[in-house]
């Protein structure tokens, strides 16, 4: 595995960062065998080639808490290795990925399950 450098971009583009997480969020569901979906922010950085520095994971873990609040992913416990999050079928993001139509931003995603 190649090495990262790094790079500001990251830091910059919030935006692109929701697109990735969302993107690799609809990816690991699409390949999921289960019915149910666990990973931490770690994890999402890794499967999307993001840095895995403190800080990328602080915004990686803010966009999956949006999630959350949208009543799309769960946290399912926290530990000394941080928090575990999950995403079961019954969560409309589920379905949405399985379908590939997994909207670019948190709020067009919102816009989305709302008017389902």
């Amino acid at each position: 595995m190649a090495a990262y450098r790094f790079n500001p971009e990251i830091y910059k583009d919030y935006e692109r960062l929701q697109r990735t997480v969302l993107a690799t969020l609809a990816r690991m569901i699409r390949t999921t065998k289960g019915s149910m979906l666990t990973f931490n922010a770690k994890k999402i950085a890794v499967l999307a080639g993001l840095p895995t520095h403190p800080v990328v994971l602080t915004l990686i873990k803010d966009v999956i808490e949006q999630l959350g609040e949208k009543g799309l992913v769960r946290r399912v416990s926290r530990s000394s290795h941080g928090v575990k999050y999950a995403i079961s079928k019954e969560s409309p993001l589920w379905a949405l990925a399985k379908l590939g139509e997994i909207p670019s931003s948190l709020e067009a995603l919102a816009a989305r399950i709302s008017s389902r």
